[in-house]
């Protein structure tokens, strides 16, 4: 009799749990990826060669599809480094990272960088069991750069626009970081 009770407690405990999980609903967020400022980090590093400054972003993101990051052999059109008008195609990268600095009316302003950009890659995001399935996504994405001494006058205070593009090419909101202060 106890060993019955104990499998009926155990059968209906198993099936609470099922019935529970059937319940959850994957999230829904939009196809065009949105992202949230979460951190700035910033290091400096002195070599015999010449001091630098390490700066990481940290920014949220969530995405309805998944369609996240592309993977180094994804360079034909449209991920490719020329457009088909011959031009720098700007989806060649999908996070865009643009260095803005204070001026002395307290705006910023986007630092010229000629035909230079701080823009690159990230890898796919989406867990390989997906395969091709579109299933939300969440999660955070930290992107490194380094300053060498020089790229800032010392004492400047700098601030980074961050924006992200997904496999659709659908760009996300633009965010702005804390701004930092350059030694």
């Amino acid at each position: 009799m106890t060993l019955l009770r104990t499998l009926s407690y155990a059968a209906l405990l198993a099936f609470t749990g099922l019935a529970t999980a059937s319940c959850v609903s994957e999230p829904d967020y939009s196809e065009t990826p949105e992202i949230a400022f979460k951190k700035i980090v910033v290091n400096r590093i002195i070599r015999p060669t010449g001091a630098f400054d390490t700066v990481a972003v940290t920014v949220s993101f969530k995405d309805g599809d998944g369609d996240l990051g592309l993977n180094n052999d994804e360079i034909s059109f449209p991920y490719s480094q020329i457009d088909q008008n011959g031009q720098p195609n700007k989806y060649y990268n999908n996070y865009f990272f643009t260095p803005q600095v204070r001026n002395s009316d307290n705006t910023y302003t986007d630092l010229p960088l000629g035909n230079f950009n701080y823009n690159s890659r990230y890898p796919r995001l989406e867990p390989e069991s997906q395969g091709s399935r579109k299933a939300p996504l969440k999660g955070e994405l930290t992107f490194g750069q380094n300053f060498f001494q020089g790229s800032f006058a010392p004492g400047a205070v700098v601030r980074f626009k961050v924006q992200i593009v997904d496999r659709a090419l659908h760009e996300s909101n633009e965010i702005v970081t804390d701004p930092i202060t350059i030694r």
